[in-house]
């Protein structure tokens, strides 16, 4: 059990600083999130060329039936890393799950659920490139509400160590390319038209409906339209979840 989160951070910090490589520092990542229930633990990146490398606990059984089915693609977890700037809880059960799924992205939670992992925490973590998918996920197999319970308190504790652990990661082998890691070959983003990205663009500088059918000279409809079909592409629940993911994946520039 933890006697004290803060002295279990303390020594994590320590760790780190001492690991002269990735491997060092993932394990010293792995052994304080053990410490605090989690049964699985990945780490993501999106390297410059567009594909995502994964550091993890995971079975090779999973990662490989993930990789074979091109999951990255439809991954809910990647989504919602890519979409929150706060870390999100999740469950795979779809109970009040934090974007929109897919068929394809249900199948595959549903099946992540066979891994211990039925309920879970994504950490993002900032990179030098906004658009770039950098986030630590923890999951176990507890589920929505004890999980909750089994985390109150320790939230802030977490999220300091997951970026703690990814910065290192970063110092040490940027793109990861030294290490030892599963790839997901780079996909296609989801095209945003000029008028989607700029109805989008005035919507993060603070504009309504009307004043960017005005600033646009479109109607009111037509933004609603756009503002529309940019949540279905981008996978988001809300105009703002909208906005944070355009950004993120460089879609428009604040």
């Amino acid at each position: 059990m933890i006697t004290n989160p803060n002295n279990d951070l303390f020594d994590l910090l320590n760790a780190l600083d001492n690991a002269h490589d990735v491997p060092a520092a993932w394990q010293a990542g792995l052994r304080f999130f053990r410490k605090f229930g989690a049964r699985q633990i990945t780490y993501g990146l999106e390297r410059l060329d567009g594909s995502i490398v994964f550091l993890t606990t995971l079975p090779d059984w999973w990662m490989r039936h993930y990789l074979d089915n091109n999951y990255a693609i439809d991954d809910p977890l990647v989504d919602v890393a890519r979409t929150y700037i706060a870390p999100r809880k999740f469950d795979t059960a779809f109970t009040d799950f934090p974007v929109t799924l897919s068929p394809k992205a249900r199948q595959m939670l549903n099946e992540f659920g066979e891994t211990e992992s039925t309920a879970g925490l994504v950490i993002p973590a900032m990179t030098p490139m906004t658009q770039q998918l950098s986030a630590l996920t923890i999951s176990n197999t507890m589920d929505t509400e004890e999980f909750s319970k089994f985390y109150r308190g320790k939230e802030t504790t977490l999220i300091l160590a997951a970026h703690a652990v990814q910065q290192r990661c970063q110092e040490l082998d940027p793109q990861l390319v030294q290490t030892d890691v599963h790839v997901a070959p780079r996909y296609s983003s989801p095209l945003l038209s000029t008028r989607e990205r700029e109805c989008l663009l005035w919507l993060c500088k603070g504009l309504r409906n009307d004043a960017i059918a005005e600033r646009m000279g479109i109607t009111r409809v037509t933004v609603e339209m756009h503002l529309r079909n940019c949540r279905q592409k981008l996978g988001a629940r809300t105009r703002e979840q909208a906005v944070v993911t355009a950004i993120k994946q460089g879609f428009i520039t604040p």
